[in-house]
C-alpha cells in the first residue's frame, strides 16, 4: 500500500481487477432486466382447426406409415345448375401401392348401380381404365346427375358426403403379406347451386319428347332403306355362292373322271319320268301302238342302265333339231345349257349278267326293282319283235309305271357333286 501525502491510501493492483468484474457483472445484469421488461407475453401454439369442407381419413391409418395410404378429390362439370340439367361428377382417388406395402380399397359400391347421391338422379356413368405412376395408382369414376324438384330451386343443394373403405396390405417376407383392418376415408359434401329457368306459371317439370313426327318419318325411310339394301345385299351373296360353287363342281367332276359335256343322270332320269308319264296319258287315248311300245322300250332300258351302273350312248344335238329315232332329247345345265340325246340297248339278259357279276351283293329292294325292269323288258320286246304279237295292255302299263317308279328312286340316290352311283 502506497501512501499519499494526506494519509490515504490507494487500492493495489488485486484490488483494481476485483472492482471492475463487479462493475461488468451489474452492467449485464442491468441489461438483461432491461430486455424482459420489453418482450412481449408468450403465446401458446394449438394446433389448426380441422375444415370439415377437407377430406379426412382414419388417423390410425396414417400413424407410424411415413406416407400417405389414399387420397380422393371430386370435381363437378358445373358449379351452378337448372332443374333437369345433367352434368358429370368425377371422383378420382390416388392409392399407395408399392413393393413394401399396397393400399386395396373397396371399390364394389363406387359403381353406378350401387352408389347413391339423392336427392341427385344418377342418369349414368363410366369407369375409364385405371393409370399408374411412381407408387400410385389412379382409378376415377365418373357420374351424370340431375336433379329435379321444386324445393331445389334457388338453393345450394349438397351432393352427400361419401366413404370409402380400403386396407392396407404389407409385405412382411419375401412371399408373406399382412392384411390390416377396415379404415375408412370420408368425401365431404360437394354442394350444387340449383337456378330457376323454369316459367313461373309452372305447374310440374316433365322430360321433352326428342322424337317428333319428322324424326319418326325419317327413321322409317331409313329402316325402309336398310331392309331393301339387305335383300339386295343377300341376292348378291346367293349369286356369288352359286358363281363359287360352279367351279368346285366341275372340279369335282373332272377328278371323278366324268365327262363334263355327258348328261348327268339325274337329268336323264328325269326326262325318263316325264317321257313315261305323257306316253300313259296318249295310251289311256290311242291305246298301244308300235310307236308307243318302242318309246316305252328306250325309255325303260334307260332305267335299267342306271339300275345296273351300265353307260347310256349321248350325242350332242344343235338347237332346233328334232330327235332320232330310238333316242331321248335331255337338256341339262343352268348356267351354260347344253342338249343331249341318250339312248341304251341293255336288254333282260344283260340285267342277268350285272347280276352275276356284282362284286357286292344287291340289296333287296335293288334286286325287286331289276326284277320288275327285266319283266318290262320281255314284255314289251316280246309285244314289239313277236311274229305274232301279243300286247296285254295291263301288263304293258304296269311294266311303265314300274319302271317310272324306280326312275324316281334312283334319281333320289344320285349326288349332284359327284355324279356317280350309290349302289345299295
Amino acid at each position: 500500500m502506497r501512501r499519499i501525502h494526506d494519509g490515504t491510501r490507494l487500492p493495489g493492483n488485486g484490488s483494481r481487477l476485483l472492482l471492475f468484474v463487479a462493475l461488468v457483472a451489474s452492467a449485464v445484469l442491468m441489461a438483461e432486466a432491461q430486455h424482459e421488461q420489453h418482450r412481449p407475453p408468450a403465446q401458446t401454439t394449438r394446433p389448426p382447426a380441422a375444415d370439415s369442407r377437407l377430406p379426412t381419413s382414419d388417423s390410425r391409418s396414417v400413424a407410424n406409415l411415413g406416407w400417405e395410404p389414399i387420397r380422393c378429390w371430386r370435381q363437378s362439370s358445373a358449379g351452378a345448375i337448372t332443374i333437369g340439367e345433367a352434368f358429370t361428377v368425377v371422383l378420382t382417388c390416388a392409392v399407395y401401392e408399392a413393393e413394401n406395402a399396397q393400399v386395396i380399397p373397396d371399390e364394389s359400391r363406387l359403381g353406378v348401380a350401387s352408389i347413391q347421391m339423392a336427392p341427385f338422379e344418377i342418369l349414368g356413368g363410366a369407369h375409364p381404365p385405371d393409370v399408374r405412376r411412381g407408387s400410385r395408382r389412379f382409378f376415377q369414376y365418373d357420374y351424370q346427375l340431375r336433379i329435379i324438384g321444386p324445393d331445389a330451386i334457388g338453393r345450394d343443394v349438397n351432393i352427400p358426403p361419401l366413404t370409402i373403405s380400403y386396407r392396407i396390405q404389407s409385405r412382411v417376407g419375401a412371399a408373406a403379406t399382412l392384411e390390416g383392418r377396415d379404415l375408412s376415408y370420408l368425401m365431404p359434401m360437394m354442394p350444387i347451386k340449383v337456378l330457376s329457368l323454369v316459367p313461373a306459371d309452372a305447374a310440374d317439370i316433365r322430360d321433352a319428347a326428342e322424337a317428333s313426327l319428322g324424326a319418326v318419318e325419317s327413321l322409317r325411310f331409313r329402316s325402309t332403306l336398310f331392309r331393301a339394301l339387305t335383300i339386295t345385299f343377300g341376292a348378291l351373296a346367293a349369286v356369288m355362292l352359286v358363281l363359287a360353287l360352279v367351279p368346285l363342281g366341275r372340279s369335282t367332276i373332272a377328278a371323278a373322271g366324268v365327262d363334263p359335256a355327258r348328261a348327268p343322270d339325274r337329268a336323264v332320269l328325269g326326262r325318263v319320268v316325264a317321257d313315261l308319264a305323257d306316253m300313259q296319258s296318249r295310251v289311256s287315248v290311242e291305246g298301244w301302238t308300235d310307236d308307243h311300245i318302242s318309246r316305252a322300250l328306250g325309255s325303260i332300258r334307260l332305267v335299267a342302265a342306271a339300275a345296273i351302273n351300265y353307260p347310256s350312248s349321248q350325242r350332242p344335238i344343235g338347237a332346233g333339231r328334232g330327235s332320232p329315232d330310238g333316242r331321248l332329247i335331255v337338256k341339262h345345265g343352268v348356267i351354260k345349257p347344253s342338249t343331249v340325246t341318250v339312248s341304251s340297248a341293255v336288254t333282260a339278259t344283260d340285267i342277268d349278267r350285272a347280276r352275276a357279276n356284282a362284286v357286292d351283293a344287291w340289296s333287296t329292294t335293288r334286286a325287286q326293282q331289276l326284277e320288275g325292269l327285266k319283266a318290262g323288258l320281255t314284255a314289251l320286246a316280246t309285244s314289239l319283235y313277236r311274229k305274232e304279237p301279243l300286247r296285254e295292255a295291263a301288263e304293258l302299263d304296269e311294266a311303265v309305271r314300274h319302271a317310272s317308279r324306280v326312275a324316281k328312286d334312283l334319281a333320289s340316290e344320285r349326288n349332284w357333286w359327284s355324279g356317280r352311283w350309290a349302289r345299295r
